[in-house]
């Protein structure tokens, strides 16, 4: 639909009520029609500091934990978790939008680029300053979270009389940012951008055309797999222990489920720093998908099984099928695997991370660790080949963060369950002695329990009759 510029007016509504934990938008009532081109602007933090950085994944957009459209009380359209969701939604647009559109709204750091030495470069993710100043805030278009909007050429207050925009904020500092520095973090004023049908017969030629809308919303479900049994951290290098679960979903009976994604994140957000304290945020973090260690995965929905045999029991067959449900992925090599390689320096002429005697390290292909691990690269002994100090050797922080699965159900679900398949092993980093037995660290978590968050598109429907309005299930 085109709509002449003369026919709308922009506006910006502030906030009825903001805090640092909560904030609500409320269109008037007063029989306009706005078109569903909603967007929510200055998101994100202001801080004592000038040293913190927002996640890789969601950006500025990781301040929201849910958002919800209502008329009133009647919810239209409601998603929680949404920083996991926008990282792996974003994940499915292609590198040129992530590196050049959305890097820029939102401060996430998906897109990839190719460095001087071969190494792959992510982009970088906003800074938080001082002021909170527009350059380190973050934009959500409302359409991403509300599909609702997507079915929709208008939105009228004749017909949804308190419309709402809710948004409730993260708090924990482990999800609002990536670096754990001893700042103090406050949310912006955030400000909800609208464009208003000034054309009284064009805002009444749509409400007349709106009689139905059909959407898929986003619904959400947890489950939780428990830590392997018999494995600890002070275990020998050598445990292991299989795991078989079998998880009840109840989030999604009597409803009509297409397409389902799952992430697998540990519980103890902790696991997925690195380094001494404050530390950092490895890669996506908590807003990622874990990959497992021998992992296997299958669903059975409606007393069958969703695939044959054993089901997907491979990365490769992983994000094949997460690619075959969901489309093209934007991620660099590695980020479905477990490990790739050693993250152990970047620059064959660097002195502190290449001294003299110190073999070459396996670099090439494995993306830049952003921040570098071995910015100090340990302390050398005297002899120029020992370690008085030995560095940590690690993967990228972008591997093993892209264990999304991504499968298809495309029925109604009277009864659903997941079956999960891991091995565990300790997670204790094994540290280099000496140059020449220089071994990667395993990875952290291994046997560590999990919540399993899934986020399924669930039909919806909107029914007009005499100028009221009914919200079903398809």
């Amino acid at each position: 639909m085109s709509v002449f510029s003369s026919s709308i007016k922009s506006q910006i509504i502030d906030p009825v009520f903001s805090s640092n934990s909560r904030c609500e938008f409320r269109l008037a009532n007063r029989g306009e029609s706005y078109l569903p081109t909603m967007k929510i602007g200055n998101l994100g933090l202001s801080t004592s500091g000038n040293d913190s950085t927002y996640h890789f994944g969601p950006g500025a957009l990781s301040v929201i934990s849910r958002i919800q459209l209502l008329d009133g009380n009647e919810p239209i359209d409601t998603l929680r978790n949404v920083g996991q969701w926008l990282t792996f939604k974003n994940s499915l647009r292609s590198n040129s939008q992530n590196d050049n559109v959305f890097n820029k709204m939102v401060g996430g750091s998906l897109g990839w680029a190719t460095g001087a030495s071969g190494e792959l470069l992510s982009n970088d993710n906003k800074l938080i300053n001082q002021e909170g100043s527009a350059e380190t805030l973050g934009t959500l278009d409302l359409r991403e979270v509300f599909p609702f909007l997507n079915s929709v050429s208008s939105v009228s207050t004749k017909l949804f009389k308190n419309l709402r925009v809710v948004i409730e904020y993260n708090t924990k500092k482990i999800a609002l940012v990536n670096s754990q520095v001893a700042d103090t973090f406050t949310k912006t004023l955030p400000i909800l951008m609208v464009d208003e049908i000034i054309d009284e017969a064009l805002a009444a030629s749509l409400d007349k055309q709106m009689q139905s809308a059909q959407w898929t919303s986003i619904e959400t479900d947890t489950v939780s797999v428990p830590q392997v049994p018999g494995i600890t951290d002070a275990g020998a290098v050598t445990d292991s222990a299989v795991q078989s679960v079998n998880l009840r979903v109840n989030g999604f009976q009597n409803k009509a489920v297409g397409r389902l994604m799952i992430a697998k994140v540990y519980q103890d957000q902790d696991l997925y720093l690195y380094g001494p304290a404050p530390g950092a945020v490895k890669g996506t973090g908590q807003y990622g998908s874990r990959v497992l260690h021998k992992e296997a995965f299958n669903m059975r929905v409606n007393g069958r099984n969703i695939l044959a045999g054993s089901g997907i029991d491979t990365p490769a067959s992983q994000t094949m099928l997460l690619s075959d449900t969901f489309g093209e992925l934007n991620m660099c090599p590695g980020q479905n695997q477990e490990a790739m390689g050693l993250d152990t320096k970047y620059d064959l002429t660097d002195a502190t991370l290449t001294p003299v005697g110190r073999p070459p390290r396996n670099f090439v292909g494995v993306n830049r660790t952003q921040p570098r691990i071995l910015t100090d690269g340990g302390v050398l002994a005297a002899d120029g080949t020992t370690w008085t100090t030995p560095p940590t050797a690690e993967a990228g922080f972008w591997i093993a963060n892209a264990g999304y699965i991504g499968i298809g159900i495309h029925d109604r679900v009277s009864d659903m369950s997941v079956q999960l398949t891991r091995t565990g092993t300790p997670s204790t980093p094994r540290t280099p002695a000496t140059l020449a037995t220089d071994v990667p660290t395993t990875s952290a978590g291994n046997f560590q329990a999990l919540d399993l968050n899934l986020y399924a598109e669930i039909s919806k429907i909107l029914t007009i009759s005499n100028g009221s309005y009914k919200i079903s299930y398809a």
